[in-house]
């Protein structure tokens, strides 16, 4: 079959969350490959991420010493499958081995799963990892195909979005290290001067380009990164990934011409199908370019460290469950918008369960 009718077959919506999953395994390996490796092991120790793969079976990234990353994940979505396909009968010795790598480098674990590996979802809760509330519509595709929208991008003069290549930008490097910092702003960390250097490191040391499998969109004004995304091409499919503006500057068109530039790229390459997945203010965006939903698979935390704040989180994951928790969320925040309102009326809950707990 040639590569034109790979990437313009027909895909069945039900097939694309797993080729997105499949697609983010490959963006976060380019990435570790980066970010991870080193020639020796004093070189090692500066870098920010570690790789491993566990009984040449199953790949995970550990990002050492932060509470929160998004590349601190087991890279395989159905591992019992896994372990069952290659005749493992030591998976207690595998999954072991993950946690005790979490413990060492005192991070959390995530693993996305699909919907259809109930054996994989017995093996997590039987170690302890719960399932994390998800939103609708969190997974979304575009169909090149079937879709009349014009892609084409308009910002304001003052702002600047182009394609970041290390292969002919002398300033690429640097860039890239503003936009990690970009990154940690949008997603709102409480630590920004832990995660802002933290992910500057990261994506600095990552090569990005129209010849590479990683291509990277920014947005610069007054000659600061004030956004940027991400689009990489893998298994059939473009992904659209960190899709990410300042804050002050949001609510000006800037995010949607990024995602723009990105799908057009993806187009003149005759990629039939982007997915990505959409945060709560991204997802309206996305949905009025005629992305729709696919279904979401599940994702599973496991926390490594013992602050009393994590472990009332998972306290009430597991004791009120994932969906009964979402749907309090959506309660609190039709009621009201208060932060602080919020807060109370979950500090209150926190001291029921606590208060039930040790009757």
């Amino acid at each position: 079959m040639s590569t034109t009718r790979i990437l313009t077959k027909d895909i069945d919506p039900s097939e694309l969350n797993e080729l997105f999953c499949e697609n983010q395994k490959s963006f976060y390996l380019y990435i570790a490959n980066y970010a991870a490796s080193g020639s020796n092991e004093n070189q090692q120790d500066t870098k920010p991420l570690r790789l491993h793969q566990i009984e040449n079976l199953i790949d995970c990234i550990f990002s050492p010493n932060m509470h929160w990353s998004f590349y601190n994940a087991v890279l395989d979505t159905d591992i019992y499958n896994t372990m069952e396909k290659y005749h493992r009968n030591d998976k207690d010795k595998i999954i072991k081995r993950i946690l005790s790598l979490a413990s060492d480098y005192k991070c959390p674990m995530r693993v996305r799963v699909k919907s259809t590996a109930f054996d994989t979802v017995k093996l997590l809760k039987h170690y302890g990892f719960f399932e994390l509330p998800q939103m609708n519509d969190e997974f979304q595709y575009f169909d090149f195909y079937h879709s009349d929208i014009v892609l084409k991008y308009d910002v304001k003069s003052d702002v600047k979005i182009y394609e970041l290549n290390d292969s002919t930008q002398t300033d690429c490097r640097m860039r890239k290290f503003e936009w990690g910092y970009v990154l940690c702003e949008s997603f709102g960390f409480r630590n920004p001067e832990i995660y802002g250097p933290f992910y500057a490191n990261v994506w600095s040391r990552v090569e990005v380009g129209p010849t590479k499998p990683v291509r990277m969109f920014i947005a610069v004004k007054n000659d600061q990164v004030i956004g940027g995304c991400h689009v990489s091409f893998a298994n059939g499919i473009a992904c659209l990934f960190n899709v990410t503006i300042l804050k002050n500057e949001r609510g000006k068109g800037i995010g949607k011409a990024l995602s723009q530039a990105a799908m057009i790229s993806a187009r003149e390459l005759n990629y039939r199908y982007m997915a990505l997945q959409a945060s709560k203010m991204g997802a309206p965006i996305y949905k009025k370019l005629n992305f729709k939903s696919i279904p979401s698979y599940k994702t599973f935390v496991k926390i490594a460290t013992a602050a009393w704040y994590y472990k009332i989180i998972e306290i009430l994951l597991v004791m009120v469950g994932v969906q009964r928790l979402q749907l309090f969320i959506k309660i609190i925040q039709k009621l009201s918008n208060n932060f602080l309102v919020v807060i109370i009326i979950g500090m209150i809950i926190v001291g029921i369960y606590i208060v039930t707990m040790f009757k």
